[in-house]
């Protein structure tokens, strides 16, 4: 646990500015959030960690090495919820969850496997991301039963994809009927469109309110300007009920997945938070990578007598005091970049940033993160 700095030091450092700069560089939310938690520090061993790491992840990304953060989620409070038994998640939380696995797996990969051009090791990236198991077992049984759409897929098990064929079978018997039905009452006229509608998960004919009382069944209600009503005939009214019934046995089937999905997630839950953190901290790394890119920073060494109240940077974000005495002690973000250097989305931001040096002290001045 890295220690706080006092409340003064982070105000005249504009830490929160800093912060929120920092942010912009975070393309998920899992990722923001862990910026958003960050603090200043005066940890020697936490700050040479985590310049080790923001280094390895500049040289990363030097090689064309890349890596997508976007659309994960911060996962805690629904894989806790899957440790509670007899508790389910929705489809699409179980898709959120998955999401972060399945990038976890694919950023273990890489781990293992970094790119040969690299002229540096992977020491520090290396052990952070041993906190990632192996997920192949875990992701084979969830593989092709989640859509995109958070919907789950027919062949998330032999029997609800034997209830749906049912359904669908159900279906078209019953808007057989009724066509040959409506195309009966229709020479009469005694419908107002001849078209098979659904009303409360059953299927109905629209029928002119003056003629109702001629056609056998059951109303499910009026058309908003009243001149039709919506009747689910006689003879089909069993056909519904067995549609109805399938349906209830689909819901049946689907709760039993989801509960078989939550319990999975629920055995692996140390594992899946663990790998959520080491994406959070990554993607930490990363943006810290593209923060010191933009702003041509780099890494400083620390000496005994460097400890103080601000210690140093640990974003590889570093201010460099003014180089002569005639120089402004005030550096705004425009000189912190470098030659024919492009605004960031992140800067465009906070065009606002700029940073007070103490003219006096002719140290690198610490933007230490947490």
């Amino acid at each position: 646990m890295s220690r706080s700095l006092i409340h003064n030091s982070a105000r005249v450092l504009e830490f929160d500015a800093l912060r929120g700069l920092l942010r912009g560089y975070a393309s998920s939310p899992l990722g923001q959030s862990r910026i958003s938690d960050l603090a200043p520090s005066s940890d020697s061993a936490w700050i040479d960690e985590q310049q080790e790491l923001t280094a390895e992840v500049r040289e990363f990304r030097r090689v064309g090495g890349r890596f997508e953060f976007s659309g994960l989620l911060d996962i805690t409070k629904l894989v806790e919820k899957s440790r509670i038994s007899g508790a389910t998640l929705e489809t699409t939380e179980i898709r959120d969850v998955l999401l972060v696995v399945d990038r976890s797996a694919e950023w273990r990969e890489i781990a293992l496997q970094p790119p040969a051009s690299m002229r540096t090791e992977w020491r520090r990236i290396r052990t952070l991301s041993e906190s990632v198991p192996d997920f192949t077992e875990f992701l084979r049984f969830f593989k092709n039963k989640i859509q995109p759409d958070g919907t789950l897929e027919d062949r998330a098990s032999p029997e609800l994809a034997r209830i749906r064929r049912e359904i669908e079978k159900q279906r078209r018997v019953i808007q057989e009927s009724l066509r040959g039905y409506l195309r009966r009452l229709a020479d009469d006229g005694r419908v107002q469109d001849e078209l098979v509608t659904i009303r409360g998960e059953r299927f109905v004919i629209p029928v002119k309110i003056e003629q109702k009382r001629r056609v056998q069944g059951v109303v499910h209600g009026a058309s908003s300007s009243g001149q039709t009503v919506f009747v689910e005939p006689l003879e089909t009214i069993e056909q519904n009920n067995e549609l109805v019934r399938l349906l209830d046995e689909e819901q049946a089937e689907i709760h039993r997945i989801l509960l078989e999905m939550t319990r999975q997630i629920g055995e692996h839950s140390a594992e899946i938070l663990a790998s959520a953190e080491v994406l959070s901290e990554l993607e930490l790394q990363f943006a810290k990578a593209r923060f010191a890119e933009d702003y041509n920073c780099v890494a400083v060494q620390l000496t005994g007598d460097q400890q103080g109240p601000c210690g140093h940077v640990g974003t590889d974000a570093f201010v460099r005091p003014a180089s002569k005495a005639s120089e402004s002690p005030y550096l705004s973000s425009s000189l912190l970049k470098g030659k024919g250097h492009k605004a960031s989305s992140a800067e465009q931001e906070h065009p606002h940033i700029d940073h007070q040096i103490n003219p006096k002290n002719r140290r690198k001045i610490p933007l230490l993160l947490s």
